[in-house]
């Protein structure tokens, strides 16, 4: 039987110096509700961004949400993904301020859900080519950017299914195109659309990768291991 192999992830963010009560709400109708479902649901992996800031008022209000995540991490069915700890736009700092921002968020989850992040997540997926030696540097394998920046090169949507390989003196990176019709229907659409955009990408082993080289192609199943 034919099938896909769908890479589902959320960010969860909030700016520096929101009320709390706004925190509050946004974990009452959207951060817990979500995990509770996802805890219903046992065979999905899927992984997860969260800012520092984020991080810090869940420890300090629910830490109880942060125990329930640390479960599904110790079962290995959740990722956590490192990024700038609070949330700035990478491309716009120095790199010794890229790299500590990093790190900062990474020595987080390193320390308080006892995993070493591979992923990350670019605030508002700003990428510009020099990013891929400082991720490479922080230990970062893969980063999530728009399928935008693929289909302004010239590249069709259809070419879109994988990871690909990017570089910057010498040290390199992986990146993977979030699909934006996937973004905007699964929020906004009824159900039914995101599953027949799913449909049209089954292949007989549920990865289409198959017309990419091989680094890519074995680069693609270490980030995905």
């Amino acid at each position: 039987m034919d099938k896909v192999h769908f890479l589902f992830g959320v960010h969860n963010h909030q700016p520096i110096g929101n009320f709390g009560f706004v925190f509050e709400k946004a974990y009452a109708q959207s951060y817990l509700p979500f995990l509770e479902a996802m805890e219903r649901h046992p065979r999905l992996h899927w992984n997860m961004h969260a800012t520092g800031i984020l991080w810090e008022w869940l420890e300090e209000n629910h830490p109880e949400y942060i125990d329930r995540v640390a479960k599904q991490v110790e079962q290995g069915r959740l990722e956590l993904l490192t990024g700038g700890y609070y949330e700035p736009i990478l491309s716009a700092l120095p790199d010794a301020d890229k790299a500590g921002q990093i790190q900062k968020l990474t020595q987080y989850i390193q320390k308080r859900f006892h995993t070493t992040p591979r992923g990350m997540w670019l605030a508002e997926r700003v990428w510009e080519p020099g990013l891929a030696k400082v991720l490479h540097d922080n230990r970062v394998d893969y980063s999530l950017v728009d399928d935008t920046h693929f289909l302004m090169t010239g590249m069709e949507p259809d070419q879109l299914a994988g990871a690909f390989v990017t570089e910057d003196q010498g040290a390199s990176v992986s990146l993977l195109p979030i699909r934006q019709e996937l973004r905007y229907a699964i929020p906004f659409q009824d159900p039914g659309t995101t599953l027949n955009l799913l449909r049209r990408n089954l292949t007989p082993t549920g990865y289409r990768v198959e017309g990419l080289d091989a680094e890519t192609v074995a680069t693609l199943l270490r980030a995905l291991a």
